[in-house]
């Protein structure tokens, strides 16, 4: 059966200000399926993450802030090892919640990444010292 239903009222990413901040990512594959157990729905989640922030030309270094979503706190642990593998430290600054999520989904991250300015961007010269010339 094919439905016609609307889109659900959110966007994956949205960026201002040098900040990119995303939807909850789940450990879904684009087929639609589930993975099955934590610890392989958290490394999708993470790679569907990391997915996500290149379209912003960003990757995981640049991510500063994450919420994880488990349904059982019990698993906090377990989430912590491709979590602990994904991400280098200084990690980013993180809070763990436990919810209900739908049927079959142990585990939800979203994150807040930040772009960097690059070295071309950066003026310099309000930072300089006056020249001997200038003074």
């Amino acid at each position: 059966m094919t439905t016609n239903a609307p889109l659900p009222p959110y966007s994956k990413t949205r960026e201002t200000d040098g900040l990119v901040f995303t939807s909850g990512h789940i450990g879904r594959d684009a087929s639609g399926h589930v993975k099955d157990g934590l610890e392989a729905q958290m490394d999708l989640a993470l790679q569907n993450l990391e997915e996500s922030l290149s379209r912003h030309g960003l990757n995981r270094a640049d991510v500063v802030r994450t919420t994880v979503y488990l349904t059982e706190m019990g698993d906090w642990e377990q989430m912590n090892v491709p979590y602990r593998a994904f991400f280098e430290e200084p990690y980013p600054a993180r809070s763990t919640i436990s919810v209900g999520l739908p049927t079959g989904l142990l585990v939800e991250i979203d994150a807040i990444a930040c772009k960097r300015p690059t070295e071309s961007s950066v003026d310099t010269s309000i930072h300089a010292a006056p020249s001997a010339e200038a003074r």
